[in-house]
């Protein structure tokens, strides 16, 4: 496997994980400017979790694949998570990021004050 594969499958894999979780706190964002920020901040913690399971999984398949079972195939999937780690908070903050964006442009109401009467 190619360094740019497993880039693009980790990063891809971060960013769904981190469009799932921005998602949730851009909706509930008071206003449109703290929705985009919140979603890319949570969707970077998202795909910061999502990446290190994931790529470990990832490089053990690719290599128990390919050679069978063996201590090499640990120790390669062991040397991919530094890279796993920054390709997967990349990943995750573009996907909330995203899909911040996308739910501060159609959001309708903000919540109300706690000024309000009620």
């Amino acid at each position: 496997m190619t360094a740019e594969i497993f880039a693009a499958s980790i990063g891809g894999f971060a960013a769904l994980c981190g469009a799932l979780v921005g998602r949730i706190f851009a909706i509930e964002a008071p206003d449109r400017r703290t929705a985009v920020f919140a979603a890319a901040y949570c969707g970077a913690g998202g795909g910061l979790v999502s990446a290190v399971p994931g790529a470990f999984v990832l490089v053990l398949t690719v290599k128990w694949w390919a050679a069978g079972v063996s201590i090499a195939g640990l120790t390669d999937a062991v040397e991919g998570l530094p890279h796993a780690l920054a390709w997967g908070l990349a990943g995750g903050a573009g996907g909330g990021l995203l899909v911040g964006i996308v739910v501060a442009l159609f959001k309708r109401s903000t919540p109300l004050s706690r000024s309000t009467p009620i």
